[in-house]
């Protein structure tokens, strides 16, 4: 779960999505470490789940990069705290990037022997940066921006998933959380959406997901 204050910290904004999202990523980081070692690990599995996991981070951080953190940087003026936050929200972004790179490159190479001390540094950087902007950035999201303006954000990312695309992002962002926060987020989507996720887009993410049932318990 989020180590930041939480799905139920009152807020204007709703930042569900941000946290389900985060849960992920911190989820997948562990199968990832796992799945890398070279003794008990399964290098299948991990090219699998690392081309799911690198996608969607890479869309979530796109997304921040280009329709919020600017929107935000533009209404803070100069207030000193704010700036620094949001000069460490981008450094972190470029800590990242370059060990994804690495790692893409060990598999494009074959030369894994290192690949899970990349994977056990990027979990150390990324769940840094993942609870920094839970317990510092959100709280500026939420006193900065309009809830118009965060939809700008949530937008982008959708569009970069794309209507087909729910079908494996659904599936994917909800597998392992908790019922609670499954029905929340069934709840922001229409019903036929809710019953193509239940019927049709989970099950076929189970039977195709690299990480088998006791991964995902």
């Amino acid at each position: 779960m989020s180590t930041g204050t939480g799905y139920d910290t009152p807020s204007k904004i709703d930042f569900l999505m941000m946290y389900a999202a985060h849960d992920a990523f911190r989820r997948d980081l562990a199968r990832l470490v796992a799945a890398a070692d070279s003794t008990t690990g399964d290098l299948t599995a991990f090219r699998q789940g690392w081309a799911t996991f690198e996608r969607y981070l890479t869309i979530h951080h796109t997304a921040e990069d280009n329709s919020l953190w600017p929107p935000i940087r533009a209404k803070v003026g100069a207030v000193p705290e704010r700036l620094a936050l949001l000069d460490a929200m981008e450094a972190e972004h470029s800590v990242l990037d370059p060990l994804m790179a690495s790692i893409d490159q060990q598999l494009a190479g074959g030369g894994t022997s290192r690949l899970r001390s990349t994977v056990e540094e990027l979990g150390a950087a990324l769940t840094a940066h993942l609870e920094h902007e839970e317990t510092q950035g959100l709280p500026l999201v939420d006193a900065v921006l309009t809830e118009k303006e965060w939809n700008a954000f949530s937008q982008e990312q959708r569009r970069a998933v794309g209507f087909k695309g729910g079908a494996h992002f659904f599936p994917w962002v909800l597998d392992g959380a908790p019922p609670s926060v499954e029905r929340r987020v069934l709840a922001l989507v229409p019903p036929p959406v809710r019953f193509l996720y239940r019927r049709q887009w989970r099950p076929k993410y189970e039977k195709s997901s690299p990480w088998g049932p006791a991964a995902r318990g």
